[in-house]
């Protein structure tokens, strides 16, 4: 628990500040609830509330400096909502370190359904505000040393766990910002930028890049954009719902592109599948300059909400595509395209056919299903179909496959080298038929028919009454081919999902 005490060290001057006591590395946390019994001093390890499922914050008083506090000691509910076990951020808050807690669920619960539900509830607690009022006031000292000393550094990855720019008053989020690009225009080698889940304004986000692009346009290697601005923020529209009509394109599209295109030594660009759609592919022409870079890595990502011909582009979101036309341009100018296309929780196959064109040069496909809590009676497509798909229009080029799906149907591994045998990596996550699936698919393999394949990783899911069926069946393919594997230089793993 940090608190804010007054130290009176005899001098004229009073300091009021943050302090802790103790290191994170010396604190043993229990792994399971015992007994509470009385600690003999003002604070110790076994000082949480009677209630079993419930512990508090400890810090060892090394020197004295915490203060007994009746607030951790008291059994009053009304506290049970304080923090638990915790985690910590380093922050300077004027003349001195401290360490920001942040929630870290290590309960061991009766059950497995138990633990699931105690990481739900802690990853979306909210925090207290006095946590956040002391948080963001260190963070900005921070900056502001960092502003006034000149730090150089080659990575600025903003922590999205850490910063909440939805929790920020306006006087805060402006005054971050403002010191955001401070930092970055101070900057002489920057060479990664990640600005994932940031949830910026459209006007914040084409400000940042055009930050990068007039102070780090040589040194800029690798920039992350998934998710840096809110999903009704898209830079490429303006937010129309209010009225009737289409939406028109945003004149923010012109200085996002044209700040993009600025960024000579880019290598690796990961952005929004729909920060690039305008139904003309204007935006995919703007980016040429970058794209002709030799091996350029262009990561997209697809979300169900900005699926084109079903989402309104008049919400602000997305709902335009990519014709086929310029991706046949851009194949031909940009032969050492690498193209990454990942779907996040497009479980239907025609939703997830509308983001593709015959011409992409696709080269990685990533499918990730998830969990649907919301929509209880949707019927789940079969995922095959969209290997199928992809298998038919990208099987020449196609470098790595990879497919996370929850408990659905099961896979047809077999198939998956019938149709592609180029294909270098392979992952998979989720059921599988039976153990004479996966037979076939290895020796499949062991004939040789692969030759490119480098890496597999597979990952069984299923009930737990057959837990035991799955886990001697892993053994046992797992020992008859592992010569195989070492023989053609293969890395492979297969095991039960989190067994």
């Amino acid at each position: 628990m940090i608190q804010t005490v007054e130290i009176d060290d005899g001098t004229e001057k009073d300091c009021k500040c943050l302090r802790i006591a103790g290191h994170l590395e010396a604190v043993a946390w229990p792994l399971y609830p015992r007994g509470y019994r009385a600690a003999p001093g003002p604070l110790a390890a076994l000082d949480f509330t009677q209630h079993p499922h419930i512990w508090m914050h400890y810090v060892e008083p090394g020197d004295g400096i915490l203060p007994d506090d009746d607030v951790l000691k008291s059994t009053d509910p009304r506290y049970w909502s304080l923090h638990d076990p915790l985690r910590y951020f380093p922050g300077d808050l004027h003349c001195e370190q401290i360490l920001l807690p942040a929630q870290y669920p290590n309960l061991q619960l009766t059950s497995k359904h138990a633990e699931h539900l105690w990481r739900v509830n802690a990853a979306g607690k909210r925090h207290t505000p006095l946590y956040d009022k002391n948080k963001y006031i260190a963070v900005g000292r921070t900056m502001k040393k960092m502003i006034t000393s000149e730090v150089q550094m080659e990575r600025l990855i903003i922590p999205d766990q850490l910063l909440k720019l939805d929790r920020m008053d306006h006087f805060q989020r402006k005054t971050y910002m403002k010191e955001l690009l401070d930092i970055i225009s101070g900057q002489d080698n920057l060479q990664l930028v990640s600005l994932e889940n940031l949830g910026c304004r459209r006007g914040e986000a084409v400000r940042l890049l055009q930050q990068l692009a007039c102070f780090n346009s040589d040194s800029l290697k690798y920039l992350f954009l998934w998710r840096f601005v809110l999903p009704t923020e898209n830079p490429m529209l303006i937010n129309y719902s209010y009225v009737t009509g289409g939406a028109p394109t945003s004149s923010t599209a012109l200085w996002f592109t044209r700040s993009l295109v600025q960024l000579k030594s880019l290598r690796l660009l990961a952005m929004e599948y729909s920060h690039l759609a305008d139904d003309t592919g204007r935006a995919l022409f703007a980016l040429l300059p970058v794209l002709k870079t030799p091996h350029f890595w262009l990561q997209l990502i697809c979300r169900e909400e900005h699926t084109p011909g079903v989402a309104d582009p008049a919400r602000g979101a997305g709902g335009r595509h990519i014709p086929d036309a310029p991706w046949r341009r851009v194949a031909v100018a940009c032969p050492d395209l690498y193209l990454t296309m990942a779907f996040h929780r497009i479980r239907d196959y025609d939703n997830a056919r509308r983001f593709l064109s015959p011409s992409m040069p696709v080269r990685e496909v990533h499918l990730e299903l998830g969990v649907d809590v919301l929509e209880q009676q949707r019927q789940h497509s079969d995922p095959d179909c969209l290997f199928r798909h992809v298998a038919y229009q990208y099987g020449h080029s196609l470098v790595t496959f990879s497919l996370h799906q929850w408990r659905f149907t099961p896979f047809p591994l077999r198939r998956v080298f019938k149709l592609m045998p180029g294909l270098v990596r392979f992952y998979y996550i989720g059921m599988v038929e039976d153990e004479v699936d996966v037979k076939r698919m290895l020796n499949l393999i062991a004939c040789g028919v692969c030759q490119n394949l480098k890496e597999i990783k597979i990952q069984i899911q299923d009930e737990r009454s057959r837990g035991e069926y799955w886990r001697q069946s892993v053994d046992s393919l797992t020992e008859q081919y592992s010569e195989i594997m070492k023989l053609y230089d293969i890395d492979f793993c297969l095991q039960l999902y989190k067994g």
